[in-house]
């Protein structure tokens, strides 16, 4: 079901200080600007008054901003209007700046880090690093990336939500968890060295055979691809910047291709670090994606508020309990499975309450080329949240790990909290 919040009108608007006086300044001189008729509660909106929105928005910034710049003075051209015009941001520069200190202290080939508020979808980072050079593209809001073992997201949300499977359902597999073999997925039988764990424990330590099982068997291509597609896949991602289409092509007469999609062993289904945050961002707020944006706020030379994030869109995509399902798996991911060693001795002093969730995926690929570690998860404390996608792409040699990039920011987003 869709949740598209109201806008905010005038009365319902709270300005302070000389935004709230240079407001109604204009409203009182008049004549100057084509107004409405007549100014109410229930009629008012700010966009139709300024005629800025999200596409006038992304249509002045997203060239600068895909350069990796992000301009503070801009001209906003609306209803045949020049609108000179200063942008406030919804970053957290401490939270960026702790970040890109990791990444210069460890140097991967290619780093990058979206953090996100789950609830409003506000981008408070997004960070770009390349080893040795100055990034000039913005990676993050690239979708060329093979999503690998992060989409066991998207299978496990799927069968879950369909009633299917839930987190502690056991789902028989042998062989290595790394490996996918056609024999032990469409063929599987029990033997004395099959293993039988939870659903939970299986995304835990990233099980490639019970994950291709579980999309072939219980959830089938279909709903699989429909699924995804709710979650963002195929589709455009709306946002006050452009950010390429994560993509995922199924071949639902194919049942080997079902495997691999469902265990996230191809590279023909990609995406972007941007799309990562807000899956993650799915399972800490309940189920909803929310729509990623970078502006807080756009006013004028006279601090008249021309746009305002103030609308914040949500579309429930699968149940709370699918979500808190999903968010058990992902805390068994940091405690006891793929990312344990990154997090050794986390959960101490001030990070003792911080409820850290994740899912770890690795495979190779080719734009750029090199080994892909994906970290993406979510920390809360309290009201307090962060949804994250970390990505670190190696050519030759592994210099840091995505999970230990994403620690570090969890560990630094909640010690400025106020307790």
């Amino acid at each position: 079901m869709s949740n598209q919040r109201s806008r905010k009108t005038i009365s319902q608007t709270t300005l302070s200080g000389p935004l709230q006086i240079a407001l109604v300044s204009v409203i009182l001189i008049g004549g100057m600007l084509s107004w409405p008729e007549r100014l109410s509660s229930t009629e008012w909106q700010r966009s139709a008054v300024w005629g800025v929105d999200r596409h006038v928005i992304s249509g002045a910034i997203t060239s600068s901003v895909q350069n990796n710049t992000y301009p503070h003075e801009i001209t906003v051209t609306s209803q045949g209007r020049r609108l000179p015009a200063t942008i406030h941001y919804n970053t957290d520069r401490a939270l960026r700046d702790s970040v890109k200190a990791v990444f210069e202290q460890y140097g991967p080939d290619y780093g990058m880090f979206v953090g996100l508020d789950p609830d409003t979808g506000k981008i408070l980072a997004l960070v770009n690093h390349r080893r040795k050079t100055k990034p000039t593209a913005n990676f993050a809001l690239q979708a060329t990336y093979p999503s690998a073992s992060v989409f066991k997201l998207v299978t496990a949300g799927a069968a879950v939500d369909l009633g299917k499977v839930d987190a502690n359902t056991v789902i028989p597999f042998n062989g290595k968890t790394t490996s996918l073999y056609r024999k032990n997925v469409l063929h599987h039988k029990d033997n004395q060295w099959t293993r039988h764990l939870p659903l939970k424990m299986s995304f835990a330590k990233s099980v490639n055979s019970v994950f291709g099982r579980l999309g072939v068997q219980q959830v089938g291509g279909k709903a699989l691809l429909d699924f995804a597609e709710r979650l963002g896949f195929n589709r455009e991602m709306k946002s006050d910047v452009q950010i390429s289409a994560s993509r995922l092509a199924l071949n639902l007469d194919d049942p080997w291709a079902i495997v691999e999609t469902a265990s996230g062993w191809t590279q023909n289904t990609t995406m972007s670090p941007i799309h990562a945050a807000v899956l993650a961002a799915a399972t800490v707020n309940g189920g909803f994606i929310v729509q990623p944006s970078l502006i807080d706020a756009i006013t004028d030379t006279n601090g008249i508020v021309l746009y305002a994030d103030d609308e914040p869109y949500t579309q429930q995509v699968f149940s709370p309990s699918t979500a808190r399902q999903l968010q058990t798996m992902m805390t068994l991911t940091v405690r006891k499975g793929s990312a344990k060693k990154s997090f050794d001795n986390f959960f101490t002093g001030k990070m003792s309450n911080v409820e850290v969730g994740g899912k770890t995926g690795t495979l190779n690929g080719t734009d750029p080329a090199g080994t892909y570690d994906w970290f993406v998860g979510y920390g809360q404390r309290g009201d307090r949240k962060l949804a994250y996608a970390v990505l670190c792409i190696n050519k030759e040699k592994w210099y840091v790990k995505s999970a230990y990039v994403a620690r570090k920011a969890i560990e630094h987003y909640f010690s400025e909290q106020v307790l």
